[in-house]
């Protein structure tokens, strides 16, 4: 399961060079077509900043409190439901007046992200209440 948490790590540290460089060419070239999505680079960046931590961090707990991996799975789990619903979301018409950013907040977007997000709460409470008992055992 570590190998997992690994490569997540890896794919979102890669994620943070690819977003670095596209927001270099932004400011470089403030008439780029990458203009449009500069909210989302800057969003995948930071995001990719702070899970990559996170993975890496949860890598070292899970592997300290001699985790099960099936608790392990639940986390990684969470983000690709999150990640799956939303992009179900991007497949749906956006309304013309409606900023791409904000795709997810009218109609089935909306509530594939927020059946995303759901998800992904579920997996982070029980996450957390899994490190709290297995470290209260330890």
């Amino acid at each position: 399961m570590h190998a997992l948490y690994f490569i997540l790590a890896a794919f979102h540290l890669v994620a943070v060079a690819v977003t670095g460089i596209l927001w270099t060419i932004v400011d470089i070239y403030p008439e780029s077509r990458f203009k449009n999505n500069f909210r989302d680079i800057k969003a995948v960046h930071f995001g990719s900043l702070y899970i990559t931590a996170l993975l890496l961090g949860l890598a070292y707990a899970f592997d300290k409190l001699a985790v099960p991996w099936w608790h392990q799975l639940l986390f990684p789990a969470g983000l690709g439901l999150l990640v799956l619903f939303s992009s179900i979301g991007y497949c749906f018409p956006r309304p013309p007046d409606l900023d791409p950013w904000y795709y997810w907040t009218r109609g089935v977007p909306m509530v594939l992200a927020l059946i995303g997000l759901g998800s992904l709460v579920v997996c982070l409470v029980w996450t957390a209440a899994v490190l709290t008992v297995y470290a209260l055992a330890a």
